[in-house]
């Protein structure tokens, strides 16, 4: 057997017993830190926070939270301090925001500490050089990821089909196009953006005038779309990664006196409560998303691995795939989850444990539904 064989498999067992340890029967609570790349008291970070702390609550583990602000120095910051805790966590829950992804799997391989990576991937490139969950990153025990090419496409498709509607005979338009990246280095960003490219040649329509960073921001969306109006741009529609972004080109469009859904339309991602409210009343084509709620997908991940669940030890990436929220079907979503009160989610109906002839997860909003309408008690810890 290789070295680099027979040391992945140390490491399996290692985690194995490790889980074993501190599984659910009792003889100890799993204690997990999360390093949040975010804000813990607002926006997109904040959701996946309390979605995970909802999860990690029913389930009895303790969670340990270290908030980064979207601040790669504090992101850093935050993960030294993981790894300064004492004792040192069981899991460590992290995000490849500002390409830290590495360094934290790397680190806690040294200590043998296991890693879920959540949301944000190893790119490839960072994976054939230092290695694949399970394999030569042995204590790289899961990752679950949205498929954010696929929301990438559907928001631009989301453009092209509103203005036909618009369109009193319902025939294709060319639309000058602003498309608003979120960053050029986050894979979530780039996933995003090769969605639009696949958009950009399967509609001809669109066609894009500037590709323009506005760095996940609603501030800088709106003075990115402000600048371009104030110079003449042809515009007709927006494609923004996030609805901060599709929020702040919505401001710069009213402020230039066209309006939002009619003269522009503006597709964005995250299902924020101002998007859906934007949704709404017309302003913006879809807000994409639903994977905030990955902060409790992964809890339930971790459980399904203390619990032995075979699949995630033979096939530790697990993708899901993002919705939509439309005009459509809006009604659906407040009817679920529109409070934003996460308890009422009961978690363990995601879980593959007690359902053997079910081969995947079903991380929908239809399964949600279903999900807080029964009734279960909250462990004691």
């Amino acid at each position: 057997m290789k070295l680099g064989c027979w040391l992945a498999a140390l490491c399996l067992l290692f985690v194995a017993s490790r889980a074993e340890a501190s599984g659910t029967d009792g003889l100890a609570v799993p204690r997990i830190a999360f390093i949040n790349p975010g804000h813990g008291d607002h926006g997109f970070w904040k959701d996946v926070r309390d979605t995970m702390q909802a999860a990690a609550d029913q389930f009895g583990f303790e969670l340990t939270v270290f908030d980064s602000n979207r601040n790669w120095k504090q992101m850093a910051e935050s993960a030294n301090r993981v790894f300064s805790m004492n004792p040192p966590p069981d899991y460590i829950i992290a995000v490849n925001e500002h390409q830290q992804g590495t360094r934290i799997i790397l680190e806690a391989q040294e200590r043998n500490i296991p890693v879920l990576m959540l949301l944000n991937d190893l790119t490839d490139e960072q994976k054939q050089r230092f290695g694949r969950p399970g394999k030569e990153l042995g204590f790289w025990i899961a990752t679950l990821v949205p498929d954010n090419e696929r929301a990438g496409f559907e928001i631009a498709q989301s453009l092209v089909t509103a203005a036909q509607h618009a369109n009193s005979n319902g025939a294709s338009t060319n639309l000058c196009l602003l498309s608003l990246a979120g960053d050029s280095l986050t894979p979530a960003s780039l996933q995003r953006l090769k969605g639009l490219d696949v958009a950009l040649e399967r509609y001809p329509e669109l066609r894009e005038q500037r590709r323009l960073v506005a760095n996940w921001s609603f501030d800088e969306a709106y003075r990115r779309t402000a600048e371009w109006l104030a110079k003449g741009g042809c515009l007709d529609a927006v494609w923004a990664a996030n609805d901060s972004i599709a929020l702040g080109a919505i401001k710069a469009i009213e402020e230039a006196g066209k309006v939002p859904g009619k003269d522009v339309f503006v597709g964005g991602l995250n299902w924020s409560v101002e998007g859906l409210k934007n949704v709404a009343n017309g302003k913006m084509t879809m807000t994409h998303g639903g994977h905030f709620l990955a902060g409790g997908w992964i809890i339930v991940l971790l459980k399904d691995y203390l619990e032995g669940i075979e699949k995630l030890r033979k096939n530790p990436n697990v993708p899901f795939r993002m919705q939509a929220i439309t005009r459509d079907n809006i009604k659906t979503y407040q009817q679920v989850l529109g409070d934003r009160n996460w308890e009422k989610i009961d978690f363990s109906q995601f879980s593959l444990v007690n359902k053997p002839e079910q081969r995947d997860y079903r991380f929908r909003i239809e399964e949600l539904n279903s999900a807080q309408e029964r009734d279960w008690p909250i462990p004691s810890r």
